[in-house]
């Protein structure tokens, strides 16, 4: 645990210095049930501790030239009903610094940041698109070792329900929501499939682990060449480039790309 995580509670802070700036990247609420409560009472604490962190650690001591005292006395001159209003007011002030890596998170972009860096979520292990030509959500593939693949989920399969609910005119996100869950819980999806029709399946969801390379061997005249392809940086990433460079070297590939 950092020394932001010690020291408050409310908070989550990623810090990276990038050339001359810090980059802040900023989530509320965050741990303790009471902490959440006080801060949805009282958007202004949202404002002033996220000044109070950018005032203590940014790393340009002039902030940009920017009267950053002026700033906090702006900020906390207003009144906010409304955590979404704190949000844009935070958004507001630090566009000043004009430092691109230097940014808030509310809740639930910290969360995909979370999923994304983390190389993990909870759900079923497949990748879906809506599918434009019959204004469907299909699944593009199943990952493997996942809840999906062992429920016999296949690539190209369309998901008509989820819970009995209808995806028609459903959004992507929406139904990405629906699927995600509880590691141990399960999701009923009613799935129509070529050859086969409409069937309906069970799966309980774990913690996948989401893939971050992706590899294929083709043949190119005498040559025979593997593509690597990195497609997040993950605390997954290293390992699974590792795993795909000694699966191709036992297939004797003659150029790496």
């Amino acid at each position: 645990m950092n020394q932001y995580e010690k020291g408050i509670e409310k908070w989550a802070i990623v810090s990276v210095a990038i050339a001359a700036t810090a980059s802040l990247s900023l989530m509320l609420p965050a741990w303790s049930k009471s902490g959440l409560a006080v801060l949805e009472d009282s958007p202004k604490t949202i404002v002033d501790e996220t000044w109070q962190i950018v005032n203590r650690e940014y790393v340009d001591p002039t902030f940009n030239q920017v009267d950053w005292q002026e700033v906090r006395h702006s900020l906390l001159s207003k009144e906010y009903t409304s955590q979404k209003q704190a949000y844009a007011a935070i958004r507001i002030a630090l566009r000043k610094l004009e430092d691109p890596y230097t940014r808030f998170l509310d809740p639930e972009q910290f969360q995909k940041l979370t999923e994304q860096t983390s190389g993990e979520l909870s759900g079923v292990g497949m990748s879906l698109e809506f599918d434009g030509e019959t204004k469907s959500i299909t699944v593009v593939k199943p990952y493997e070792n996942s809840p999906a693949l062992a429920a016999g989920i296949q690539a190209s399969d369309q998901i008509l329900a989820i819970y009995g609910k209808s995806t028609k005119n459903m959004s992507l996100k929406a139904a990405v929501k629906l699927i995600r869950g509880e590691v141990g819980t399960e999701v009923t999806l009613e799935l129509s499939r070529r050859g086969r029709g409409i069937f309906e399946v069970e799966v309980t969801r774990a913690k996948i682990e989401v893939p971050a390379v992706n590899y294929a061997l083709k043949e190119e005249g005498h040559l025979r060449i593997d593509y690597i392809r990195l497609s997040d940086f993950s605390s997954h990433a290293a390992e699974q480039m590792e795993g795909s460079i000694s699966d191709l070297q036992e297939q004797q590939v003659d150029v790496l790309c």
